[in-house]
C-alpha cells in the first residue's frame, strides 16, 4: 500500500511538472490590387515565379516554430537577393537588398514599398492561447507599384 501512495505520488509530482511548449505559427499573405497580373521571380529561374491575377490574394503557411515570436519581418522569397517583379506582363520593377544604384526601375531597401523593408508589410500577431501564436505577414500589391514600375 505504501508503494502505491508513494507511486501516486511520484506520477503526481512528474505530471504536474510538465509544461506544455510555446509555438508561433507564420503564415504569409500576398495580396494585388494593382488591377493588372503581378508576377513575381525571386531567383533567377521562371520555374520559381508567383503571379497573381488583379484582386487575387495568396496564403502561405508555414509549420510552427518553437517558442512566442514576433514571426518573419520579410517575405518568404526575398533571401537577400534582387527580387523582379513583372506587371502586366511588361513593365518589371526590381527589389534590392543593397542600396547602390542600380539601371532600371527599382526599389531600395529604404523604400516603402521594398520586400527588404518592414514598413512594407502588415503584421497581424494574434495571441491564440497561453501558448500559441498566429503571426500574420501581408505585403499588398498597388497601383502605386505598376505605376513605378511603368514610369
Amino acid at each position: 500500500m505504501i508503494f502505491f501512495h508513494v507511486s501516486l505520488l511520484f506520477a503526481l509530482l512528474f505530471f504536474s511538472s510538465c509544461r506544455k511548449e510555446e509555438a508561433t505559427s507564420n503564415k504569409f499573405l500576398l495580396l494585388n490590387t494593382s488591377v493588372v497580373i503581378v508576377k513575381i521571380i525571386p531567383t533567377t529561374s521562371m520555374a520559381d515565379t508567383l503571379s497573381l491575377t488583379n484582386n487575387q490574394s495568396k496564403v502561405y503557411e508555414f509549420p510552427f516554430e518553437r517558442g512566442l515570436s514576433t514571426g518573419d519581418n520579410y517575405a518568404f522569397f526575398a533571401d537577400f537577393k534582387p527580387v523582379t517583379v513583372i506587371f502586366n506582363n511588361t513593365d518589371t520593377i526590381i527589389h534590392y537588398y543593397d542600396t547602390l544604384t542600380h539601371t532600371g526601375r527599382y526599389y531600395k531597401p529604404s523604400s516603402g514599398r521594398s520586400f527588404y523593408n518592414k514598413a512594407s508589410y502588415e503584421k497581424d500577431i494574434v495571441n491564440n492561447s497561453k501558448y500559441t501564436r498566429t503571426v500574420t505577414l501581408k505585403y499588398i500589391f498597388t497601383a502605386q507599384d505598376y505605376l513605378d514600375a511603368k514610369k
